[in-house]
């Protein structure tokens, strides 16, 4: 793999991705939004080319040349609130407007030459599970997000079989890191407690899988390279740990003084209290086995922020 081209350039987890290409040498072919105001996530380096691109205009870009081996798509639109606070998550014509982005992206991987696609899935395809999650796990998404991450992947596939393609479909789990979104819970406690403040807490009985975003960016990678990657794998640590834990190691991390107290929130309506990746398929695949622990992962988020 010498060269790729990717959607979604400057989300924590394309921007974690270029960096993990450069560092193997790879040439990246970054694809961002028009105006994004996250381009400044991009490192400066001679082997990265910038495309300008929204995700309805990809349908009629046309490559100078066939010069890519591996296409990703982690671009999505319509995953944050609009004006009135509704979650547009839930919007279903809206999230159905991903299933034609992701097709043109199969088509536009094409036209760069490239031998593979693979996709950016979620957790919310499965919904709610008691067992770790893999790719024999029922599809029981409960919004409509879910709902479209499902039929953009399935419908992607049949696409890439018929234009010749690999495909991978990568449901991924809950990944954090130094670029991750301000209203995660992770970046909330992180932000609260340095501001000497005191969040909100559910009872934290939730079993969770986290993944740092350097650990799944060189998943992406390997899963890429590899000739027997075929499919859907679920992206995770594969350790499912209670959230309290992970908010105390957070509310230490920071040097917060303010006391734990838990149960003062209740939880979501539809809140998943299981969330683990089985990786087994990983490891055999492509041997992955992350090395990134939670402790060390917030310290960097933290040093960070600090800096």
């Amino acid at each position: 793999m010498r060269r790729i081209v990717l959607t979604g350039a400057t989300s924590m987890l394309g921007a974690a991705l270029i960096e993990e290409c450069l560092r193997h040498s790879i040439e990246v072919i970054a694809i961002a939004r028009r105006g994004s105001k996250n381009l400044y996530r991009l490192p400066q380096s001679d082997h990265i080319q910038l495309i300008e691109c929204d995700l309805d205009a990809m349908k009629n870009f046309e490559p100078v040349e066939k010069i890519a081996d591996v296409f990703y798509h982690m671009g999505w639109g319509w995953t944050g609130r609009d004006a009135d606070g509704n979650d547009l998550r839930l919007d279903p014509e809206l999230q159905s407007l991903n299933i034609q982005y992701t097709l043109d992206a199969v088509r536009l991987a094409k036209r760069f030459g490239c031998r593979k696609f693979l996709f950016a899935g979620s957790q919310a395809e499965y919904g709610s599970s008691a067992q770790p999650l893999n790719r024999n796990t029922p599809i029981k998404p409960t919004m409509d997000y879910g709902v479209a991450k499902y039929a953009a992947g399935r419908l992607a596939e049949s696409l890439c079989r018929k234009l010749e393609l690999d495909f991978v479909h990568m449901r991924i789990l809950s990944v954090y890191g130094i670029n991750d979104g301000a209203n995660t819970l992770i970046s909330y406690l992180i932000r609260t407690y340095l501001d000497g403040g005191r969040p909100q807490l559910t009872g934290g009985e939730q079993l969770w899988d986290y993944l740092y975003a350097d650990d799944a960016a060189r998943c992406f990678r390997l899963l890429g390279e590899s000739d027997r990657a075929r499919g859907v794998y679920c992206i995770g640590s594969g350790v499912a740990r209670p959230l309290r834990e992970y908010i105390e190691i957070i509310h230490h991390a920071t040097g917060s003084t303010v006391p734990l107290i838990f149960g003062e929130r209740p939880y979501a309506p539809n809140q998943v209290m299981f969330l683990q990746a089985d990786i087994s398929d990983l490891r055999r695949d492509i041997g992955f086995e992350p090395t990134i622990d939670f402790n060390d992962g917030i310290n960097r988020i933290i040093k960070a922020r600090r800096q």
